[in-house]
């Protein structure tokens, strides 16, 4: 039992008595050792816990549900070894009413069972996020009109400072945000009200006690390493043979000066001011062409100018005011936050009773109505236990949370690394306080995949525990850290680079040996597989049956699986001072876009081209996976291969448009689409006009689609009809003055408008949608387009939203509106359903959040150049559970607004938490790889990028510096600096220019056998890489490859292209190319006998028919009934109204004009016919036909097939007689085509075919003759389908009631 476990994994499965924190790396199989855990608890032969008296906590529904199912799964095996055990059938009993479940559900299953302690309606219900959304907003409004009326000063001037350009929605986001971040603390009202308190400052404040002050010299100290970092390359460049020599003594006085200020950071405010301002950077000396290398002249250029940049915009930043000034703002500060605070309790509470007087709560009520359950307000606290960050101190637990504490031994919490405070709090009250006898509290999680932080979870709580227990303080740490997933190369690489870039100061904790990956996959040898450890670059060899690279050429360290980099280069260069630049010119936060440019589209596309490629290399080459399940390897599918994006919203249809190109199959879970369809706009735009039609936009859209059906020249007759008023006055007087044949369709529109609109105010809004489908025939009219099938589902997600509405306490058209709004505004979108699913074979594109728990064979993580979403930082008011907020200063006198020092600090705090999680982010997304690890990214100004990336590589110390990870704009920032520093790094270090690779001797050490500064790092790293550099147009680049022909530049120039080269004729004959089949082109391959009328007889043309040969075009076979209803029948309609009668008609009924007349009324009463067709179908000329000679003969028939489809290949010469030439002859083409009437008289057939054109007595043998091939093609098929002959055919012209008999090609009149 014990064999498969680990010592550790065992200590964490057995281990009791006291606080467990389990700190477990990826892949390590902690969903495993906490099952196992609870199966031992219930199974202990000398304390066997019941499983219901176990709390476990997950993440989670889905992650709940597994948990269950696996202890169930481990209950039944013991039960096959053990049939007889009483206490395992019991617990196996017990499973379905075991707390096994997320924080929330436990919270709401505790206020269910204690409502009446909050004053709760017992009914009460779980609004979802879009309903409180709604709330808040009515709440708000409320609240702010109160206040106007008031004439509240505060208020007033909160709304000058805070609330917009033009209004106070931007006050009113604060105040929205400002509460939601409130509910991550277990007392937001007491965190509230201590806001101002940071700023209202004593009159002998000193500044270096502040504890703003003491982080922005932390900041400060770090860019000022950064500096000298890029003055020190300079420094190297200039030492360099061939390097800028003259430049050396300058730079030397640019690091005495950059010394100066780092230890005047380490002193005081007031000192670093005064350094700062006394700061002057002398001008570079002169350096004469021919004296240096132009390219190390350049590139220590901008390394100096980038570094004096740096000081002078950290001048700006923080040193353009006096210390005292600084104070007086934040003095200043207070009454302004005091009226915010107090706005957003006014909130809170209004909020608060308008939940209540609803019957509803919404997510952050049960975790805070379950703490105020659990906490006993008035009691004593000798049984207290210590409260999470947030305030209160100690905590006393109510009866409720004693009674808790003793029903269950133990409260098991997965995903800890994800808690927030409230939560933390909730289960100190649960489990009982720390070292106490009965406390009993397991927790495991990995905080280096602590990635929901925007969900305001608090990975410090993990951390806080982590060093503690570490300690031997309050609980137990043990550390998991094998990995049974990956394979070795991956757990190397892995290690290689955070062990670098994780550290105390960007990543929030060391990766040190305790955290670092342990390889214990064991996967079986591999045989066969591209470039397994090859150290030789460039070489694609495979390895051998031994492991080994067939080339011999091995790489130092243990073998190990490649990781690949790809590298693509962007057309656009980019400055090495603007990459490093870390706010914008304002001081007012990051420079970041709110969307993708075009620029990043560009580089989206050549990523997901990269990408395309490998994956379409991997397949066809039969790269091979170990599977789990057979025991052994077989070929990759595409469903092995996961994409990973940082976010997909905009960029998955990309790579999906991509990868449709080379013909991968693949599958995203889009979350755009839905709104932008054209089905979904046109009805939201009649659902706004009928809310007000006074809208212009939807109501011209409305009038410009199907609904409607004018044309953009009606909608321009109509507006200059209105004179100067809206578009709605307009239309009501075009119809009085405008031209006819608008006048009827808007007379129409309008009165359906009318009844909509009282629709909407007396009914459900869900009916009125599905009238809007049925009365406007649109829901049909969609279904008949492409795609119908999911234009229609996209119909009726609307209406389920519809109803989804209803259900909630709102009501009315007008909030159903806004009810949409707020999904796009909160959700983007909603997205449309996507033909593949995930379980088949696709490829899958995720973001890395939906991939965390999951493992891949192989992962590509891509859009590893995208620069981090920042843009938060540029909030007027930013918040921190710790610091308080960071307001901006506002003078609304002079409209001008500026950081205070509180902000300036709380923003250098809340990037740096944000790199942090930018960092665990990364962690998760190549954790996710079993076998192989791909790595993407598109840069701009590769050459500049590298020379930054470079920096450090030969950096004696383990992890980088903290000035350079802490300056990373996005994931290459991090991968391409530690991998610049292996030995596989050559091509980035080629790049840049700067290092010498003739220079660097390594052993498999790492250690260089030259001198200084010919060392890398860790040249002997186990891990091995591959790199690869793309230029823009996906070629790979190679660092000694020789210059290229810009073809492009000769196009440009409208120059020649050089016709030089091996393949010039290769080129030449397939530009030549021509179709050899080219008199085919334009026939139809498809045609029906209708198209097909007069075109041939007997294999010639008819006489006075013109042939038209044109490409098949699928059409509507009849126009929506909305249409109809409009204009009336055309010509082709009535016959099929026609036809449908003859059809449908009971030929054992009476056929006289009464007997048809009321067949004709039954079926539009069984909605067979529509009353529009009924009116065009005249009962005498139908009894006229069955009356007639013809229609008797064919009622004493023996049987009568009428509307007797059929599909007929003919030779194409047959079809196509004006083709000449024998070219082509084995091609058919497939006719189509429906046969009225077909009688079986016995001896032979009877065929008959109905006409309903009009025609003279001088016409009627011209029409009669175009059918005649319409014949011949009608008497073939009947033969061929029935084996039989046809001894009669005859056309029947419904208009005159004439009857015309076909034989021979012949056409002539008969009797019948």
């Amino acid at each position: 039992m014990t064999e498969r476990w680990t010592p550790e994994q065992l200590n964490a499965i057995t281990c009791r008595d006291s606080r467990l924190l389990v700190a477990a790396a990826a892949g390590a199989g902690k969903t495993a050792v906490l099952v196992e855990r609870i199966i031992r608890r219930i199974t202990d032969p000398a304390n066997p816990v019941d499983v219901d008296r176990l709390l476990v906590v997950t993440f989670t529904n889905a992650a709940a549900a597994e948990m269950r199912e696996r202890i169930g799964l481990a209950i039944n095996r013991a039960l096959e070894s053990d049939p007889g055990s009483g206490l395992l059938r019991r617990q196996l009993a017990l499973l379905q009413r075991a707390s096994i479940s997320t924080m929330h559900s436990f919270c709401l299953e505790l206020i269910r069972q204690h409502f009446y302690r909050l004053e709760l309606d017992p009914v009460f219900r779980v609004a979802d996020d879009a309903e409180s959304a709604l709330l808040q907003l009515d709440v708000l409004e409320a609240v702010f009109e109160s206040r106007y009326a008031a004439g509240d000063q505060h208020f007033l001037a909160l709304a000058d400072c805070y609330g917009g350009h033009q209004d106070d929605t931007g006050l009113q986001e604060l105040v929205l945000e400002l509460y939601k971040f409130s509910r991550s603390t277990p007392w937001p009202g007491q965190w509230l009200r201590r806001l101002p308190d940071w700023f209202n400052l004593p009159e002998n404040a000193v500044v270096d006690d502040l504890p703003w002050f003491n982080i922005l010299k932390e900041s400060i100290k770090n860019e000022l390493a950064g500096v000298r970092g890029m003055l020190e390359q300079a420094g190297q460049l200039a030492r360099r043979p061939g390097g800028p020599g003259p430049y050396q003594a300058t730079l030397q006085e640019d690091l005495l000066l950059v010394d100066d200020l780092i230890k005047a950071s380490s002193i005081s405010w007031d000192k670093l001011h005064r350094q700062f301002s006394a700061t002057v950077f002398s001008k570079l000396a002169s350096c004469k062409k021919n004296v240096a290398d132009e390219n190390l002249k350049k590139t220590a250029q901008k390394l100096r100018n980038a570094a004096k940049e740096r000081v002078q915009k950290m001048r700006g930043r923080y040193f353009n005011r006096p210390a005292a000034q600084l104070l007086i703002e934040l003095r200043q500060m207070v009454p302004l936050l005091g009226a915010l605070a107090g706005l957003v309790e006014q909130f809170a509470g209004h909020y608060r009773q308008v939940k209540l007087d609803r019957g509803v709560v919404d997510f952050s009520d049960l975790e805070h109505y379950a703490l105020q359950i659990l906490q006993d307000m008035h009691g004593a606290a000798g049984n207290g236990v210590d409260s999470a960050t947030g305030g209160g101190g100690v905590l006393c637990p109510s009866a409720v949370a004693l009674e808790l504490q003793e029903r269950f031994a133990e409260v098991l919490v997965d995903e800890y690394q994800d808690i927030n405070a409230v939560q933390e709090t909730i289960l100190n009250l649960v489990s009982g306080a720390e070292g106490h006898a009965g406390s009993g509290l397991f927790m495991v999680g990995d905080v280096k995949q602590s990635i929901y932080r925007f969900r305001l979870a608090e990975p410090g709580l993990f951390m806080d525990k982590y060093h503690r227990y570490a300690a031997g303080d309050g609980g137990r740490l043990i550390n998991l850290a094998r990995n049974f997933r990956s394979r070795r190369g991956v757990v190397n690489a892995v290690n290689f680079i955070f062990g670098q870039i994780m550290s105390p100061a960007v990543g929030e904790m060391t990766y040190d040996t305790q955290a670092e990956l342990i390889y214990g996959a064991g996967y079986p040898p591999r045989p066969g597989v591209v470039d397994d450890h090859c150290a030789q670059p460039g070489c694609l060899c495979e390895a051998t049956t031994d492991g080994d690279p067939a080339c011999g050429v091995k790489g130092p360290g243990q073998p190990g699986e490649t990781v690949e980099l790809h590298l693509i280069e962007t057309e656009q260069e980019q400055d090495i001072a603007a990459e490093d630049e870390d706010f914008s010119a304002s001081g007012d936060g990051e420079d970041v876009p709110g969307a993708d440019s075009e620029e990043d589209l560009d580089a989206l596309r050549m990523e997901a081209g990269t990408v395309a490629q490998r994956i379409t290399q991997m397949v066809e080459e039969g790269w091979r996976v170990y599977d789990r399940e057979q025991n052994g390897y077989r070929t990759l599918n595409y469903r092995d291969v996961v994409v990973l994006l940082r976010a997909t919203t905009g960029r998955a249809n990309v790579f999906l448009e991509e990868f449709g190109k080379l013909g991968i199959p693949a599958y995203a879970e889009l979350n755009t689409g839905y709104f932008e369809a054209t089905e979904v706009e046109t009805i939201l735009a009649l659902l706004k006009i009928i809310d007000n039609p006074r809208q212009d936009v939807p109501l011209a859209a409305v009038l410009r689609s199907p609904l409607v059906g004018l044309k953009s020249e009606d909608l321009a007759q109509i507006r200059l009809c209105g004179g100067p008023g809206d578009f709605y006055d307009a239309v009501v007087l075009s119809t009085l003055e405008g031209p006819k044949a608008l006048i009827e369709p808007l007379v129409r529109f309008l009165q359906q408008l009318e009844r909509w609109r009282t629709m909407a105010r007396r009914g459900s809004l869900a009916e009125l949608l599905w009238t809007l489908y049925r009365e406007t025939g649109y829901y049909d009219f969609v279904g008949g387009l492409p795609g119908g099938g999911q234009r229609q589902a996209n119909l009726r997600a609307l209406y389920h939203r519809a109803r989804q509405y209803e259900s909630t306490a709102y009501r009315g058209l007008f909030r159903f509106m806004r009810f949409i709004q707020r999904i796009r505004d909160n959700s983007g979108d909603m997205g449309a359903a996507r033909a593949l699913g995930e379980n088949e074979n696709v490829v899958r594109i995720m973001s890395i959040h939906k991939s965390k728990g999951l493992e891949f064979p192989v992962v590509i993580v891509a859009g590893l150049g995208k620069r981090f979403n920042l843009r938060d930082l540029n909030k007027g008011v930013l918040m921190h559970r710790k610091l308080g907020l960071g307001p901006q200063l506002v003078d609304a006198e002079k409209r001008i607004a500026y950081p205070t020092v509180a902000k300036l600090a709380v923003r250098d705090k809340l990037r740096a938490e944000a790199l942090a999680e930018e960092m665990r982010v990364l962690y998760v997304a190549m954790t996710r790889a079993r076998e192989k690890l791909i790595l993407v990214g598109a840069v701009r100004g590769l050459r500049d990028s590298s020379t930054r990336w470079c920096a450090a590589a030969h950096r004696p110390q383990l992890q980088l510096p903290p000035w350079l990870t802490a300056g990373a704009r996005h994931y290459l920032d991090w991968l391409c600096p530690a991998l610049a520093r292996h030995h596989d790094g050559a091509p980035l270090r080629a790049l840049s220019g700067i290092i010498d690779e003739a220079q660097l001797s390594l052993d498999h050490s790492g250690l260089a056998q030259g001198g200084e500064p010919a060392q890398l790092a860790f040249g002997g790293d186990p891990s091995r890489w591959r790199v690869f550099v793309w230029d823009s147009h996906a070629r790979q680049r190679k660092a000694d490859a020789p210059p290229t022909v810009d073809h492009m530049e000769h196009v440009r120039r409208l120059e020649p292209v050089p016709g030089d080269g091996p393949l010039v004729e290769q080129v030449k004959a397939r530009l030549n190319w021509r179709y050899p089949h080219q008199h085919w082109q334009g026939l139809a391959a498809r045609a029906t006998v209708t198209g097909l009328k007069g075109t041939l007889l007997h294999g010639e043309m008819v006489p006075g028919v013109q042939q038209q040969n044109r490409d098949f075009q699928s059409s509507l076979s009849a126009r929506p009934l909305f249409v109809q209803k409009s204009t009336g029948l055309t010509a082709a309609e009535r016959g099929q109204a026609l036809h449908l009668v003859m059809q449908l008609l009971d030929l054992r009924g009476k056929l006289d004009i009464i007997g048809i007349s009321e067949q004709i009324a039954a079926m539009v009463e069984q909605e067979k016919l529509s009353r529009a067709q009924a009116s065009v179908v005249l009962p005498e000329a139908v009894a006229c036909f069955w009356g007639s000679p013809l229609g008797q003969r064919i009622l004493k028939s023996n049987r009568v097939y009428r509307e007797l489809p059929f599909t007929l290949a003919l030779p194409v010469q047959q079809v196509y007689p004006q083709v000449v030439g024998n070219a082509g002859s084995d091609e058919t083409v497939l006719v189509q085509g429906i046969i009225d009437c077909l009688a079986d008289e016995g001896a032979g057939l009877l065929l008959v075919d109905y006409k309903t054109d009009r025609y003279t007595r001088a016409t009627l043998m011209q029409k009669a003759l175009r059918y005649g091939s319409q014949l011949e093609l009608y008497i073939r098929a009947a033969e061929i389908i029935t084996g039989r002959r046809v001894t009669a055919a005859y056309l029947y012209m419904f208009y005159g009631g004439d009857v015309l008999a076909y034989a021979k090609g012949q056409v002539h009149e008969t009797s019948g």
